[in-house]
């Protein structure tokens, strides 16, 4: 292996990202949003078999204006706001702490903890 092949390996492709760059944002499918939010049924399964300290990632995005989020931007306000409320509701009852991870600007990752 020659110096020239072990520079080419380790360098990186740089992407200029941002929000103010000229990016354009990335739209994803339906299924690719199943991995950023999870179904009502599969959360209710997931709370009723989950023990103490388990965590689950519900949501990865900006859950308050999920059309704006720099990712996977959703016009399907309504299941989102029934996940957040249906995990609140969960909260408010004492079954899950909730906990947010900071990715970047408008990219949250929303964890519930069970109790």
């Amino acid at each position: 292996m020659s110096l020239k092949d072990t520079i080419e390996d380790t360098t990186r492709e740089y992407i200029k990202s941002g929000r103010y760059s000229k990016k354009k944002r990335t739209y994803v499918s339906d299924r690719e949003l199943k991995n950023l939010m999870m179904s009502l049924k599969a959360y209710h399964t997931w709370l009723n078999k989950a023990h103490p300290n388990d965590k689950l990632t519900y949501y990865r995005g900006y859950i308050v204006e999920p059309s704006v989020q720099p990712f996977a931007a959703t016009t399907d306000r309504r299941r989102v706001d029934k996940l957040r409320d249906t995990v609140y509701d969960s909260y408010l009852d004492k079954l899950v702490t909730l906990v947010q991870k900071r990715h970047g600007a408008m990219d949250y990752e929303y964890i519930a903890v069970r109790k």
